[in-house]
């Protein structure tokens, strides 16, 4: 699986789990991991138990099924670190939220309207240039020019 499909069907839209506490999430996240996760090891379990008792499965069939079998383990690891990786971006998109609202003194209910103009254009400049191919390692052009910023004291 590719960080492009990533599913979040237990979270919800992306305005839910933004208003969603991080154990809302984090627990939503889990209990989709969990339910697929369990299942596929019941069925791979059910599998190896009746190739197992199969005396008249030939070897090449024997080995088919060990080679899904190892598959299976290195994607149930591989989706274990996708997991992993998206926990990690909730954290980091919910810390960022919380020290946005801290430091630009909104409140989620009544944005600044000033600051949230400021926002969508560094957002929409920053995916211009991500699209154009820049190094972001650069500074980005809208963060160079602050002098006007109503974020800036």
């Amino acid at each position: 699986m590719t960080a492009g499909e990533i599913r979040r069907p237990a979270i919800g839209p992306i305005g839910e789990a933004a208003r969603q506490p991080i154990h809302g999430a984090w627990a939503a996240l889990g209990e989709a991991s969990a339910a697929l996760g369990l299942h596929e090891d019941h069925a791979i379990t059910e599998l190896v138990t009746a190739l197992a008792e199969d005396h008249e499965a030939s070897a090449r069939t024997r080995a088919a099924v060990e080679r899904l079998v190892q598959r299976h383990r290195l994607l149930a690891e591989e989706h274990y670190r996708q997991r992993q990786l998206l926990q990690e971006w909730i954290l980091s998109q919910l810390t960022y939220k919380a020290l946005y609202y801290q430091y630009s003194g909104q409140k989620p209910e009544a944005p600044n309207i000033e600051l949230m103009r400021e926002k969508d254009m560094v957002r929409r400049r920053i995916r211009d240039e991500l699209h154009a191919g820049c190094d972001l390692g650069e500074p980005v052009g809208a963060l160079d020019d602050s002098s006007h910023s109503p974020s800036r004291p």
